[in-house]
């Protein structure tokens, strides 16, 4: 009896301390049942709207002008759901879709066949001449959202410093990711433009890499998709912060390797790059050859008729007409 209950306790052991465990700063958890555990700990408001990752923190980088009764009308939904915050509500709505929205809208499910990104069809919309654009429009705007959300976990974790802790390691971590996705879109553009791809090509095949990194961020994500529980809130919290610190470690193996290194990225520009390769007898080199071997041949063949006519021009003795010229002793008709 001693014996199986040792070994009920063991395999828990090892199913808490063996497996894909999660870091982010001094914070780590091997599994959902470290989450819930902590969470219960330290997260008893079960707020998990302040725990943003590389997604849902476009959600707050993404507002227009809103007049009264949106405003009004969102938070009367947000309330009528059940939900305490707005926060928490961006934060699992971010979750059913693919894409932050400044992105596009495409549906979770991956159907979207673009080859660009839906929202940003064209390289001018993300880098206008270097003055305007979503790119600095998203450098001015993060600074805006960095208060407002760092306050807003000062307020709501007043009481629990490892929840503020690990929400502004959180929002540290997906700011250096909204930068640095930023300069990776900007750069890979700039690089393909100077391969001599075409403005379209370029910017379409920079496209292919941000769907592919956002698709590989959506595996680890769909976890916390339709996970509202009304009757389990505290499963819910913990669910979507799994998904959460889950894409942290998508985004980190994307920044630790620059994006291109990633084998998600390589693969992308592999599979173009076989696509469109260009076979050694196709190359502007071999179609130059085949040219000059095409007009020597019309050299050869005008000779020969050349020769041809002035042996018959002698055999016949025709005398030249006036106003021909001479070509090797033969007369030759002129242009008319």
């Amino acid at each position: 009896m001693r014996l199986n209950t040792f070994d009920e306790h063991l395999s828990r052991l090892e199913s808490r301390t063996v497996g894909d465990g999660i870091t982010i700063g001094p914070y780590v958890f091997q599994t959902l049942d470290d989450i819930r555990l902590w969470c219960g700990l330290h997260l008893k408001s079960n707020r998990f709207g302040l725990f943003l990752d590389g997604v849902s923190i476009y959600e707050f980088l993404a507002e227009d002008h809103a007049d009264a009764t949106k405003v009004l009308t969102n938070l009367y939904n947000s309330q009528k759901n059940q939900f305490n915050n707005l926060y928490d509500t961006k934060v699992l709505a971010s979750c059913q879709n693919l894409f932050p929205t400044i992105f596009g809208k495409s549906a979770a499910d991956g159907l979207d066949t673009a080859k660009t990104l839906p929202g940003l069809t064209s390289p001018d919309k993300w880098d206008s001449k270097g003055v305007t654009g979503l790119r600095f429009q998203l450098a001015r705007e993060i600074i805006n959202a960095d208060t407002q959300i760092t306050k807003a976990i000062s307020v709501a974790f007043r009481g629990s410093p490892e929840a503020a802790g690990l929400a502004k390691e959180s929002l540290y971590r997906s700011k250096k990711f909204v930068n640095d996705l930023g300069n990776f879109i900007s750069q890979d553009y700039s690089f393909w433009l100077a391969k001599g791809y075409t403005k379209a090509g370029s910017w379409e095949l920079t496209c292919c890499s941000v769907r592919r990194l956002y698709e590989d961020i959506h595996q680890v994500r769909i976890i916390a998709r339709d996970v509202r529980d009304l009757e389990d809130p505290a499963s819910t919290t913990a669910l979507v912060l799994w998904a959460t610190l889950r894409t942290h470690v998508v985004m980190e193996e994307y920044t630790r390797r620059n994006f291109y290194e990633h084998p998600s990225i390589s693969a992308v520009i592999t599979r173009h790059l076989a696509a469109n390769h260009t076979k050694p007898d196709d190359s502007l080199e071999a179609r130059m050859k085949r040219i000059e071997e095409k007009v020597s041949e019309q050299k050869r063949r005008i000779h020969s008729l050349e020769s041809r006519l002035v042996r018959v021009e002698q055999k016949n003795e025709i005398a030249p007409p006036k106003g021909r010229g001479k070509y090797r002793g033969a007369t030759l008709p002129e242009d008319n």
